[in-house]
C-alpha cells in the first residue's frame, strides 16, 4: 500500500467520529422540535367604505347633479309672494344631514333687495318615488319656514350656516322635497329698490359627520 493511501485511510478513520456526531445531532435537534399543534383561519377579511351621492330634479322631474335655477321671478312689488318645490334624491349608501345655502349675489342693488325680500324653507321626506316638481303639486311638508326664515341675505352661505338639517338614512334612493317660500313685504318703500334685481345659486350638501 503506497503511503497516499495510507495517508487517505488514516484521514477517513478520523472524520468518520465527527461525521457520527453530526448525524446524531441532526437527530436530536429534529427530535427536540417536534410537538403536537393545532390551527384555525379566519379568511377574506375585507374593507370597503360608503358613499354619498345627491341629484335634483330641477323642479322639471329629470335628476341631475346640476339643474337651472326654478325661480326666475319679474315685476316684483311690494306685496309680492310666491314658492316652488324641488326635490332632491340621495343615492349615498351613508346616513348623514343633509342642508341647503346659498351662493354669491349678482345683479344691479342686489345685497339691497336681498336684504328686503324674505324666504322660507321647508321640507317634505319622501320614498324613492317622489318627484315634485317646481309647482309643488303633490307637496305635502309645512309652509312656515322650519328649516329657515328670514330674509336672502341672511341666509347661510355654506353648510354650517344654511338650513337645518334633514337626517339622511343612508337608504338609496331616498328623496327630500324642498320648498322654497318668498315675499317681498308690503311694508317696503324703499324706492331704490325699483328695478333691482338679484340672482343666487341654491347647494344641497349632505355630511356624514
Amino acid at each position: 500500500m503506497s503511503r497516499s493511501d495510507q495517508r487517505r485511510r488514516r484521514a477517513l478513520r478520523a472524520a468518520a467520529p465527527v461525521a457520527g456526531l453530526l448525524a446524531v445531532g441532526l437527530l436530536v435537534w429534529q427530535g427536540s422540535t417536534a410537538a403536537f399543534s393545532a390551527t384555525t383561519t379566519n379568511t377574506g377579511n375585507a374593507w370597503a367604505t360608503g358613499n354619498l351621492g345627491l341629484t335634483n330634479n330641477g323642479g322639471t322631474g329629470s335628476f341631475s347633479g346640476s339643474t337651472t335655477g326654478i325661480f326666475a321671478e319679474t315685476g316684483l312689488k311690494p306685496g309680492s309672494t310666491g314658492a316652488k318645490c324641488i326635490t332632491v334624491s340621495s343615492s349615498g349608501t351613508l346616513a348623514g344631514n343633509l342642508r341647503l345655502y346659498r351662493g354669491t349675489f349678482s345683479g344691479l342693488n342686489a345685497t339691497n333687495l336681498a336684504t328686503n325680500l324674505n324666504i322660507t324653507v321647508d321640507a317634505q321626506t319622501g320614498t324613492a318615488t317622489t318627484n315634485v316638481l317646481a309647482n309643488c303639486t303633490g307637496y305635502t311638508g309645512g309652509t312656515a319656514g322650519a328649516l329657515y326664515s328670514g330674509t336672502l341675505n341672511a341666509f347661510g352661505t355654506t353648510f354650517g350656516t344654511g338650513s337645518t338639517a334633514v337626517a339622511l338614512t343612508g337608504t338609496p334612493t331616498e328623496r327630500v322635497v324642498y320648498r322654497i317660500g318668498w315675499t317681498f313685504p308690503s311694508s317696503v318703500t324703499d324706492n331704490t329698490l325699483q328695478g333691482s334685481n338679484v340672482a343666487t345659486d341654491f347647494t344641497w350638501e349632505v355630511d356624514n359627520t
